[in-house]
């Protein structure tokens, strides 16, 4: 009984040396080191704990330097793992939790561009499929206004004010400025930016005071439906039939 008793002891101050190295190897390796955030709108937090204040949030894809880690793993949303204390591309400081973090430990700068290129292109697919369908312009008062645009999962787009032909083309993401570049053009004439809430994602002309949102009317899936905001779209919008030909179609 006795042996047993100091054979657990010994497992025991094992275990517990084993994670004082653990913890100092990570310290040592990654107070020099880089990270990824890989998820969306990740927390950046004052102190190591879920419930500290939040600093400000990141988006998934930004490269952070991690200038410290916390002594002790904690359970987060059922994972387990370190905080770290990180500085963001801006020079803020604050505390991610590690289930959020992809780390780069000496890792050279052109593998990590390389990480978070294969990260944003399966993103893309994504992000893609989650935005196509018909938007429409709406003002600060949530009234439909004037401009039509139709985004497809591969990539292609169609941009026209009410009553006019419009501008076909391709457009792709970029992740680092969270914008939707239009390629070939558009009738409002910019980009827009997209932003995720909850679930879905709202397209706006700036991140900051905008005067141009879009809100999705309709989901494109089997085929493209030629559905518009009966209040803002002319009898003579594409797609659309007047009265008298709604009238001459049904005789």
């Amino acid at each position: 009984m006795k042996s047993k008793c100091i054979y657990i002891i010994i497992i025991a101050m094992l275990a517990v040396l084993q994670c004082s190295k653990s913890h100092n190897d990570i310290h040592a390796a990654s107070s020099t080191s880089k990270a990824v955030v890989i998820n969306d709108a990740t927390s950046v937090r004052i102190d190591p704990h879920i419930f500290s204040s939040r600093v400000t949030t990141v988006n998934k894809g930004t490269i952070v330097t991690i200038v410290d880690v916390s002594r002790e793993k904690q359970w987060v949303g059922g994972k387990m793992d370190y905080w770290y204390k990180v500085m963001l591309p801006n020079t803020v400081k604050g505390w991610i939790f590690g289930s959020s973090l992809a780390l780069q430990i000496n890792t050279s700068d052109a593998a990590i561009e390389r990480y978070v290129n294969s990260l944003w292109k399966k993103e893309a697919d994504t992000v893609r499929k989650d935005i196509s369908g018909k938007w429409w312009s709406v003002n600060k008062s949530g009234d439909f206004t004037e401009h039509a645009l139709e985004l497809y999962p591969d990539g292609s787009y169609k941009s026209y004010r009410k009553g006019t032909k419009g501008i076909e083309g391709s457009y792709s993401l970029n992740f680092r400025t969270s914008e939707v570049m239009f390629l070939d053009g558009t009738s409002f004439g910019k980009n827009l930016y997209f932003i995720k809430r909850g679930n879905s994602y709202q397209l706006v002309e700036s991140l900051q005071d905008a005067k141009i949102e879009f809100k999705k009317i309709a989901e494109f899936k089997d085929s493209m439906p030629n559905i518009a905001p009966e209040s803002t779209v002319p009898d003579t919008q594409e797609g659309v039939l007047s009265d008298d030909q709604n009238k001459n179609t049904n005789q």
